[in-house]
This record gives structure tokens, sequence and C-alpha cells, in this order.
């Protein structure tokens, strides 16, 4: 099988955070310990033009792991991919089957939390003409703010499942795969530079950053739009069973950064 919502584009000194309360995007404060002569502790969209240009790295494989009761929604996995074969130019992306670790039982993560995870469980890595990336879903919510998923390094990305429930429980609520596949497209968003991180080389064409809530999308039925990731208020901006699209202004800048 072939087979990502106050937002933490969220945005240190040694083993502290610095956070932009209004964005699922987050500063990694650590940048030892990578397996790969290619950097994977970076700060998220600092490889946005790896991802999208060919220049670099022909193919993507992207690894998934899950903690028990939250494996990815199938059909979100294949939106995702979707999504990426639409925005970048690569010859294979390839989404690995999601690999089940053990669960950490805690009802809160922070950041750094997340990036000790991944540091136990990533077996993929950038090497040759392969860009890797990974996810990890975990079995309980952010510490910081009230997001399904957050930008952790530049090829990384985490999900909250317990979030992912929030969401969607209730009369009215969004499907558990819509919520996904926007959640999942909207995180990647963020690693390929949207909206305009600084030095991810995704320049905005024209400004259209969203001053309240950190790098995200002002136009409100954009997947860029800041609520998208929001559990308590991702149902209010869904109109049929649409996913949510990029914007005009977040499609030129990533085709201004070698995307499509």
């Amino acid at each position: 099988m072939k087979i990502i919502l106050q937002s933490v584009f969220l945005c240190s000194l040694f083993l502290s955070l610095i956070f932009l309360t209004s964005s699922c995007y987050n500063n990694p404060a650590d940048t030892e310990n990578d397996e790969s002569s290619y950097s994977h502790l970076q700060n998220p969209g600092i490889s946005a033009n790896d991802f999208m240009s060919s220049e670099n790295f022909s193919k993507v494989v992207i690894e998934i792991d899950y903690m028990p009761g939250y494996a990815p929604n199938e059909r979100a996995l294949d939106s995702l991919q979707a999504f990426l074969e639409q925005r970048l130019n690569k010859t294979s992306i390839t989404i690995l089957e999601p690999s089940e670790i053990s669960a950490a039982g805690q009802n809160t993560y922070t950041a750094n939390e997340i990036r000790n995870l991944e540091q136990q469980h990533r077996n993929q890595f950038t090497e040759d003409e392969t860009l890797a990336a990974y996810m990890i879903i975990v079995d309980g919510r952010f510490e910081q703010n009230n997001v399904l998923g957050i930008a952790y390094y530049n090829t990384s990305n985490a999900f909250f499942g317990v979030a992912y429930e929030d969401a969607t429980s209730g009369f009215g609520a969004p499907s558990r795969y819509r919520t996904e596949a926007i959640s999942f497209r909207h995180e990647f968003g963020h690693l390929l530079g949207l909206v305009g991180i600084p030095n991810s080389g995704t320049d905005m064409q024209r400004d259209h950053k969203d001053a309240e809530h950190g790098s995200h999308c002002n136009d409100n039925s954009c997947l860029m739009y800041w609520a998208m990731e929001r559990p308590d208020l991702i149902e209010q901006f869904l109109v049929g069973e649409e996913i949510p699209g990029l914007d005009a202004n977040c499609i030129n800048d990533l085709q201004a950064n070698g995307g499509k």
C-alpha cells in the first residue's frame, strides 16, 4: 500500500523551548545525535526546497510510527500521498506501512519528549537520492496548545491521538478520515515552509500571513488557516466532504521554491 490544528507552527537555550502560541511549528533545541550525514534535526521549513524540487533528491520516503489504538486512517494516508504528489517534483513518493510502537501512556507530551521518541524509534534517514521524513502518532495531547499536530524538525511531524478523538466526537463532528487528512496535509505544509517560515526559502510572493496566528494563511478556506489544526474549531470551517486545499497564494509560494 502506497500510501498531515491555536497552532504549534507553534513556534532556546539548551533543553528549553520557545513557543509562538498561535502556531503549530516548534523549533528544536538540540541538533546532535542525527544518524545521517543529512541533518534531520533542524528547524521546520529548512528542508522545504529539498522536499519540493528534484535538484538534490528525486524521491521521498515517509516512515510512520503510532502508539496502540491510534493507527492512521488509510484513506487519510492516501489523501496525504495525493497531496504530496500534487506539490512535490519527485519521481516517487512512498509512504511506508505504519508500525506500532509501545504506548508511552502519557496524558500530555512536550516537544522534547516527542523528539526523544523519534530518537528511539526512527529507522529511515536521508541517503543518496531519497529524502526521508518521519511521522509519529502518540496516545495523548500536546502539552502547550490545543492542536492536532506539530512540525518539530525539518523532516518530522507529530500527531496527537486524543486530540483526534476530541475533534471527531459529538454531533456533526468531522470524520476521523477527514480530520486526519487535513491534519497530515497541514503539518506537511509547514515542512514545505508555509506560511512565510524564516529561512525556508518558501517566501511569500504576496503578503497573506495571519498576523495574529503565526505561520498560517489569512484565508479561512485554505488548508494552512490556523483553525484547521484546532480540534475544537476545525468543523466550523469545513464545507461538504471536501478536504480543504491550498489557496492561490500558498501555491504560488511553493512554486517559487521548487514545488508544483
